[in-house]
């Protein structure tokens, strides 16, 4: 086996992002990586150690195999593929964390993903993995290291699973990788996220239950030890530690009833009126089972959502939707502009509880029951 070169490691990524290249790409360079981009709907000037430009975007799986191929040079043993909103480990520098790599595999056959930031459950899945050059080399019988059927979605879910099943995953919840992503931060969904990977949302997202079922077939490794077997995906595993995340999901956004197509239907035109009316900062009353049948029309809005309101002790503090569940006196507090009643059954009771705020001119907004006349007014005076 030949001594691994620790002292080169690339970051690789994909963007349609100047904003977030030049928040987030000198931090890796400070700490030590190399960077290779990949550009397909916009060109800009980009920190980077190489660029290459692509007529259309291949997806994030398919970028990080094709500039494995095509730009990371022999020497790398080991990278990270991640997007534009992420940063890097920022106390540990990419060499150390290299031989760190190499120690623990012994080669570079494996992923390593730092698990120390959980945003959005990320210890479920790969999302900014350490990828080795033996691993990528391999993997789907030398294709690459990522499964490409994916646009973007469940391609680290895949990644994660195999590793795991075949004995080569390093969960490491000592590091963390910060994802700086838009909704975590409360922005806007870009208008790039939404046409490349919001359209193939749910085709990822049955691609992967699919493959689960079955294995993710054409993932074996090609293998060049014909005295030592190949690892092996262990189906047992994948029985025992899987509990249909992608299938809840589907059912969740996409199978969803004729009530929870209701309430995401009115959630989603309350939403998107609110932003037409010029409403920046936006509450949701009512963190129940409405709320939770409407979360498409939450996860892919426009509008500034500032937190969920709720009147049970036991929720405060928590999150839904990866928005804060807050008090109505905590809510007094966030300046709102309008805040959206949600709610079937309880919406004279929850319109009720809203006066504080009403009273204080935020403008309440019901699904189900006409608006008020100080509500009316708000509209006309805005109209006008």
């Amino acid at each position: 086996m030949k001594a691994p070169n620790l002292n080169e490691v690339w970051f690789v990524l994909p963007t349609a992002n100047a904003e977030n290249c030049a928040k987030n790409l000198p931090l890796w360079r400070d700490m030590g990586y190399k960077i290779a981009v990949l550009q397909d709907r916009v060109r800009f000037d980009v920190e980077a150690d190489r660029v290459v430009y692509a007529d259309q975007y291949p997806g994030w799986p398919g970028t990080v195999n094709q500039l494995f191929r095509e730009v990371i040079p022999e020497t790398c043993d080991v990278f990270v593929a991640a997007g534009d909103d992420m940063r890097p480990e920022p106390n540990i520098p990419a060499s150390e964390l290299a031989e760190q790599f190499f120690d623990h595999f012994g080669g570079t056959f494996g992923i390593m993903q730092p698990h120390g930031d959980d945003f959005e459950h990320t210890k479920e899945f790969c999302g900014s993995p350490w990828i080795g050059r033996a691993w990528a080399e391999r993997m789907y019988r030398g294709s690459g290291g990522m499964c490409d059927a994916y646009t973007h979605h469940w391609a680290d879910d895949e990644l994660f699973w195999i590793s795991t099943c075949m004995g080569r995953l390093w969960s490491r919840s000592d590091i963390a990788q910060y994802h700086d992503h838009f909704r975590r931060n409360g922005e806007p969904m870009p208008n790039y996220w939404r046409e490349s990977v919001l359209a193939q949302d749910e085709r990822d997202t049955l691609t992967f239950i699919a493959r689960a079922a079955s294995g993710f077939p054409g993932h074996e490794p090609l293998w060049p030890s014909t005295e030592e077997p190949a690892p092996a995906f262990d189906r047992d595993i994948f029985r025992v530690r899987y509990k249909g995340r992608g299938d809840d999901y589907w059912k969740m956004f996409y199978g969803r009833s004729d009530t929870r197509q209701e309430a995401d239907r009115l959630l989603e035109e309350a939403l998107r009126s609110c932003v037409e009316l010029g409403d920046r900062r936006i509450a949701v009353f009512g963190a129940g089972q409405h709320t939770r049948k409407a979360g498409n029309a939450l996860a892919f809005t426009n509008a500034e959502i500032i937190a969920i309101v709720d009147d049970n002790p036991a929720l405060i503090g928590q999150r839904m939707w990866n928005f804060p569940i807050v008090t109505m006196k905590e809510a007094l507090a966030l300046e709102l502009d309008a805040l959206i009643l949600s709610s079937d059954a309880h919406e004279t009771r929850l319109r009720e509880a809203a006066e504080p705020l009403q009273q204080n001119g935020v403008r309440i907004v019901g699904l189900y029951t006409p608006d008020t006349a100080v509500q009316t007014e708000h509209k006309l005076e805005t109209a006008e």
